[in-house]
């Protein structure tokens, strides 16, 4: 039955999506943990050593440091890529669970309203999936763990920039084992998250609920889309 093919696709979309945001979120923490080791481990030496030289790759004695300069310029790359791959793997994820582009955009990038509504709107997908009542209490908990990490982590990273508190020569990135923990805790929580959603949706049959979406009302009334009846 026509009906029940693309209801197939669509669960196996979003179980695809979903893996998808498991390896960009393993690979995001494995070049931040590689960054925080070379901070640990380097970057204080060469912070100062930078600083002596007064960052001028042409002053005497900078080719001695040119090759853990080089490898510093390589992990920030790194943590900047995976970090934009996990971010672009996660949307894809969300439009899979039945988010619309727009909802996205409205909860992930209007100021104030990002301060809460992606939690909000990843609420919202799950109670489409059919959120029992006895799992409702450890879902909300859930979701609040994994909103608060992530905004505890972008709190640290804004505190810690050597733009905004780190006099020259004392680190490079300001990033440490602290910084580490929260990320990987906001990483876990996120993934579980999404392993529950997708999980919902692979067993659910939802239906039009764009006027049930308990969301601030600049996303409750936006178009959603939603998975094909089955036949």
């Amino acid at each position: 039955m026509p009906g029940g093919d693309n209801m197939r696709y669509a669960r196996s979309s979003v179980s695809r999506a979903a893996v998808g945001v498991y390896l960009a979120l393993a690979a995001q923490i494995a070049t931040l943990t590689c960054l925080v080791v070379f901070e640990e481990a380097r970057g204080r030496t060469l912070a100062r050593q930078m600083a002596l030289l007064g960052n001028d790759p042409h002053a005497p004695g900078a080719e001695a440091v040119s090759g853990a300069v080089t490898w510093f310029a390589v992990l920030i790359l790194l943590v900047a890529a995976t970090t934009v791959a996990a971010g672009c793997s996660y949307f894809a994820w969300l439009r899979q669970a039945g988010a619309t582009p727009g909802m996205i955009g409205i909860a992930w990038f209007v100021p104030v309203l990002n301060l809460a509504a992606p939690a909000l709107l990843l609420h919202a997908l799950r109670e489409d999936a059919g959120l029992r009542e006895g799992r409702r209490k450890t879902w909300r908990v859930l979701v609040a763990g994994w909103w608060a990490s992530w905004l505890g982590f972008v709190f640290l990273i804004l505190a810690r920039l050597p733009m905004t508190h780190s006099p020259q020569g004392k680190d490079l990135t300001g990033l440490g084992v602290a910084e580490l923990a929260v990320a990987v805790l906001a990483a876990v929580l996120c993934a579980a998250t999404v392993r529950e959603l997708t999980e919902a949706r692979m067993s659910a049959r939802p239906s039009g609920i764009a006027p049930r979406l308990k969301l601030l009302p600049a996303l409750r009334s936006l178009p959603r889309h939603t998975y094909p009846a089955q036949d």
